[in-house]
């Protein structure tokens, strides 16, 4: 989309004229799945309201570079971009959900009548940020809701909010409002309750775990039922054709009635998400070794105060 392609440039030359450097950036066009969950959540948005179905994002390594991209962005004068609202700060002020990134929107202005008048949004964020977005993406393939919509489970939802505001603390920001005067006591606690009870790092593992099983076996369409034992780290994969979507969803049932809750879990997946998630974010595809090791450190850090 050239739109798209213009402005990571224009983006791009101006913070490396300012000497600023991101970790890394990307484009895309917005996946019809989630163009479709976006509409339905907002049913009376229409597609002329969706300010992202073009999307470019810069990912920098700490605050202080973010912040100063965020006010060479402010200032900045695109050749082929107009604002089209008010910037979006939810790093200043996260969403309820957890989520933080800072949002612009422009619409694009060209002689050309198949691109002129396209909305874009441009997102800054934190490699940290990023790696919470990321891992939201990975948990929606396990709960199969809208966790970004703040729908499903409600314990996920609660571990991302949490896990969110721990973040915010460690990059010396605001926390949702919900999680304003908690003590760093508080928090090791309540992650540590959260976690032990559902293990959710240990699921984010092991669905990692499954998606190189799939790639080695080059699975193409169909389901995978995907077996997870928490205690040995062990996980396990049967993959059904697309045409077997009763026998795996009935498998799935007899599996989940066996198991103990406690030390195992089991996942039905579609092949065809895990590989479109990937297409979509192919330079980091459920990569949420690095989400995980923050929130180990911050474990780590939790007992060496005998917090927990």
């Amino acid at each position: 989309m050239i739109p798209l392609q213009e402005l990571v440039a224009e983006v791009t030359k101006i913070l490396a004229n300012a000497g600023v450097t991101a970790a890394f950036s990307s484009h895309r066009l917005k996946r019809m799945t989630s163009i479709v969950a976006k509409l339905r959540h907002n049913p009376t948005m229409g597609l002329g309201g969706l300010q992202d179905i073009g999307g470019a994002r810069f990912v920098f390594e700490n605050i202080p570079s973010l912040l100063k991209a965020q006010q060479i962005i402010i200032n900045a004068k695109f050749e082929h971009f107009v604002v089209d609202r008010e910037p979006y700060d939810y790093v200043a002020s996260p969403k309820e959900s957890g989520y933080r990134s800072i949002h612009f929107a422009y619409k694009y202005v060209s002689n050309d009548d198949d691109y002129n008048g396209l909305r874009v949004e441009l997102q800054l964020r934190t490699r940290l940020q990023h790696d919470w977005a990321m891992a939201v993406e990975t948990a929606e393939l396990i709960t199969k809701s809208s966790l970004k919509a703040s729908l499903g489970d409600e314990h996920w939802l609660e571990f991302f909010k949490l896990s969110s505001a721990i973040f915010a603390r460690k990059e010396g920001m605001p926390v949702a409002d919900s999680f304003v005067g908690l003590t760093e006591k508080d928090y090791c606690i309540k992650y540590a309750q959260l976690n032990q009870n559902y293990k959710f790092l240990d699921q984010l593992q092991a669905l990692v775990s499954a998606v190189k099983i799939t790639d080695k076996h080059t699975l193409k369409e169909g389901y995978a039922v995907i077996l997870i034992q928490f205690s040995d780290k062990f996980v396990q994969l049967r993959h059904f054709k697309s045409d077997k979507l009763d026998e795996a969803t009935q498998y799935y049932a007899d599996v989940e009635k066996s198991i103990d809750d406690s030390n195992a879990a089991v996942v039905l997946v579609s092949v065809s998400d895990m590989k479109e998630l990937q297409e979509a974010y192919p330079s980091y595809f459920l990569n949420a070794g690095e989400f995980i090791q923050s929130l180990q450190d911050f474990s780590m850090m939790c007992k060496s105060k005998q917090y927990i």
